[in-house]
């Protein structure tokens, strides 16, 4: 059986709140409906996209992550909220501080997925949140956009997911979670 499927880390608790409210004031904004706003409960930050795979390459790959992901959390701050990419927007995103941890992070999601047999999209890796979609539709979004957002984020897990397409949109199940430590930071 093929699954559609990625490593992400989950955006959960107090975060998403805070994101799912900034979305929200930019909904009741957009009366053009011209965004498709994503529910909080799948706000994430994609390590990698591996799309249809069989169960047991999945596998393989948790076992791997499992044995080379940093032992203790970390904290990566929120820079903006943007439209994204920035040429031709397609989203509407919480763009993220690109920190050496997120970078190492990411590498080690990569040099894991490379020692599997798994084919994976080999994008960019811009270290962002999507909230919202843009529609393809003649409708702009005339709403504002916050620009700024202090908002340090916890890493404190990264996930494997399937996701389920839905004619509502992308629906998110978690296959494989693979904690970090708990963080110890000091207030």
């Amino acid at each position: 059986m093929s699954i559609r499927a990625f490593v992400a880390i989950p955006i959960i608790g107090d975060h998403a709140n805070v994101l799912g409210d900034c979305s929200a004031k930019m909904a009741y904004q957009d009366k053009s409906n011209a965004v498709r706003w994503v529910d909080q409960s799948n706000y994430h930050i994609t390590l990698a996209f591996l799309g249809d795979q069989n169960e047991g390459a999945l596998e393989e790959l948790a076992e791997r992550l499992d044995e080379v992901l940093p032992e203790q959390g970390f904290q990566v701050p929120i820079t903006h909220l943007s439209p994204f990419p920035e040429s031709r927007p397609k989203l509407i995103a919480a763009m993220l501080e690109k920190t050496q941890d997120l970078v190492e992070l990411q590498n080690q999601v990569i040099n894991s997925i490379m020692a599997t047999s798994i084919n994976f999209d080999k994008r960019k890796f811009l270290p962002h949140i999507t909230l919202g979609r843009y529609r393809h539709s003649r409708n702009a979004f005339a709403g504002g956009i916050p620009n700024n957002l202090d908002l340090m984020l916890d890493i404190n897990e990264v996930i494997i997911y399937e996701s389920i397409l839905t004619p509502t949109g992308a629906e998110y199940e978690p296959l494989f979670r693979l904690p970090l430590d708990e963080l110890d930071w000091v207030s």
